[in-house]
């Protein structure tokens, strides 16, 4: 046993050494590509992106419809960004951009953006150092071809695509019950704003691009024994591309898929969710620390503890409040999105789906299989819990892992009336 975990230990850092190289091999490379087109194609979509400064929602009245527009104009300056006074290899790892202020509103990255990209003198170069930032692998070559407008309209089409190929792989599963449940989840993601942002995009994308991975080889991740390196890199594929926005999704959707396709014992149930949580956290903790080591280790700077403190800072309990009345105060905001009819009308054709589901002798001893997907219902609750300071500030995205209790409770509901 000693022996097997070591085994595991050792070859988990292996590949989240080999993941960090890689990863940084790819962001050298797009920052070749040259700036020209790829500002020019920024500047096109600025009208709209001055429209958005103060983040737009797509809904009035709907906070959780935001298009995140003041993380995606980070995104889109670190694009075009080049600081003449830096390395390549620096401005990868600490990602500078330049800096604007202004008298009323204060700092706003979509105002640092436009006097950028209009080159109007800032006051300041700062770094995001604490991030991967591998969406620029995607956003960069993007922007070289097409400006932010059309990688919008791109978006709807390819979220709605690759949604639809995840429902027809489960249902070459067998797995239609799960097909539906899907659906019927992607509301809570309120996938009606995804395509319009870039930042609020990527768990999406990570999770449905693993579902299908996933449902492609399973039967190949099952007989081999690999399952766990599949979590791994899905955990790490999460650190390298997001913000900390919802990634939670990118771990209780793929859990759900495999407890539905591998009906084990119960026991058996909850000790691969535990062993596949842990791997996912290895991935995205181990990744996201390798960022902090190589740009200490290659700049000789301080981002290990400038990253510590506010990670230290993110996971505190909520401003002014106990541990444990900060956990319910970020719970109530978190649901709050979904007081609303839609959603009631949703749960209600959610109960009418499953009742059709034909199983006219369900057992009792069937009802235990309910047991491992109570647990990932429960997961946002706990990812709230050890999250409460960031979840408390940015409740308008942090929301969407609810999405995760949705699918794990009808998938669960499906199974017991499947068997």
């Amino acid at each position: 046993m000693r022996n097997r975990i070591l085994h595991t230990l050792i070859s988990n850092l292996l590949l989240i050494i080999a993941g960090s190289v890689l990863g940084l091999a790819a962001l050298l490379l797009v920052h070749l590509l040259p700036l020209d087109s790829i500002r020019e194609h920024v500047y096109w979509s600025l009208p709209m992106i001055e429209k958005e400064f103060e983040d737009e929602v797509v809904i009035d009245g709907y906070r959780s419809t935001l298009t995140g527009n003041f993380t995606d104009c980070l995104m889109l300056e670190h694009a075009v960004y080049e600081s003449n006074g830096h390395s390549l290899l620096e401005q990868v790892l600490h990602m500078y951009r330049g800096e604007s202020y202004e008298l009323e509103s204060g700092w706003n990255p979509g105002y640092s953006l436009k006097d950028y990209l209009e080159n109007v003198p800032q006051p300041r170069e700062v770094e995001y150092a604490r991030y991967w930032h591998g969406y620029l692998v995607v956003l960069k070559p993007l922007l070289l071809l097409t400006s932010f407008n059309t990688i919008r309209l791109l978006n709807s089409a390819v979220q709605l695509l690759l949604a639809g190929f995840v429902v027809m792989a489960l249902c070459r599963k067998n797995a239609s019950p799960l097909a539906t449940g899907f659906l019927l989840s992607l509301p809570f993601l309120f996938f009606v704003s995804t395509y319009a942002s870039l930042s609020l995009s990527i768990c999406f994308y990570i999770m449905v691009l693993s579902l299908l991975i996933q449902l492609k080889f399973d039967s190949c991740f099952s007989d081999k024994g690999v399952y766990c390196i599949f979590f791994l890199m899905v955990g790490m594929a999460a650190a390298y591309f997001d913000f900390l926005t919802y990634p939670l999704v990118t771990l209780v959707f793929p859990l759900c898929v495999y407890l539905y396709l591998h009906t084990d014992t119960v026991r058996s149930s909850l000790g691969k969710i535990l062993k596949f949580s842990v791997q996912w956290l290895w991935g995205y903790i181990g990744l996201w620390a390798s960022k902090w080591i190589l740009t200490d280790l290659l700049t000789d700077s301080s981002v290990i503890q400038d990253a510590v403190s506010t990670l230290a800072a993110r996971t505190d309990s909520a401003s002014g409040q106990s541990r444990i009345i900060g956990f319910f105060s970020v719970v109530w905001k978190n649901i709050q999105p979904y007081a609303n009819w839609c959603y009631v009308i949703l749960i209600g054709i959610a109960l009418i789906t499953l009742l059709r589901i034909k199983k006219p002798d369900i057992r009792v001893k069937s009802f235990r299989l309910i047991i491992p997907y109570v647990l990932l219902t429960l997961y946002p609750l706990a990812w709230l819990f050890i999250t409460q300071n960031h979840s408390e500030q940015h409740w308008q995205f942090t929301c969407r892992i609810f999405a995760c209790s949705v699918f794990a409770a009808y998938a669960g509901c499906a199974q017991v009336k499947e068997h």
